[in-house]
């Protein structure tokens, strides 16, 4: 189940928990060193364990088949009656809009598909565009435990080689119509395309508790 949302919008970069990063000279060179941040049970920079999980049709979704070296690929936890999920979903159907084909996202349904009530608003959802990815079930949690996930949205940016590059909420606010409003993840997949490391590595998930 789903709890209480909760609404917070984090100001500094210190309560947003963002990665730290410090330049060491080498000569005349300069290089970046990263500090080591969790995500989920996982570290900024490690790579995912390999998971397969079918959707409601039955159909068997893999990590590693989304993994070709060609795509970057979100792993997002998802419940329908997560008003953050659903912003969420919101914009990475947007991102999907403005050309962002690079991007590959699995979401992962954080109850089982026993429920005809969620079913029936996760349709809805794809009905009206708000869910556009493929949405796997997790029925016992293991997927969950595995990860460490918490929250909807939680959720998992990997890079081309499947590194975890960003980790967390996928934009800084609830509110994307107010200023200061950020889509971290449009800004993580912008800045790999660029062969760069996000500015915002990490931003603690605020969406709704998975009990």
């Amino acid at each position: 189940m789903i709890g209480a949302v909760t609404l917070i919008v984090l100001a500094s970069a210190a309560s947003a928990g963002l990665f730290l990063r410090i330049q060491k000279m080498e000569g005349e060179r300069s290089t970046l060193v990263v500090a080591r941040e969790h995500a989920g049970n996982f570290q900024l920079g490690d790579k995912l364990p390999d998971f397969s999980l079918p959707d409601k049709d039955g159909k068997v979704h893999s990590l590693h088949e989304l993994l070709d070296g060609e795509h970057f690929v979100a792993v997002t936890f998802h419940h329908p009656d997560c008003p953050c999920a659903a912003n969420c979903g919101k914009l990475i159907s947007a991102m999907e809009s403005q050309g962002y084909g690079d991007l590959r996202v699995l979401g992962v349904l954080a109850t089982g598909w026993d429920d005809e009530r969620v079913l029936s608003a996760l349709a809805k959802q794809r009905e009206e565009g708000v869910v556009t990815f493929p949405v796997v079930q997790d029925t016992h949690g293991e997927v969950r435990k595995l990860l460490g996930a918490t929250r909807t949205p939680e959720l998992w940016l990997l890079d081309k080689q499947g590194r975890i590059a960003y980790y967390g909420a996928p934009e800084n606010t609830l509110f994307p119509d107010t200023p200061g409003h950020r889509n971290l993840l449009k800004e993580a997949v912008d800045a790999l395309r660029q062969g760069r490391q996000p500015e915002v590595t990490r931003y603690e998930p605020f969406g709704c508790m998975i009990e």
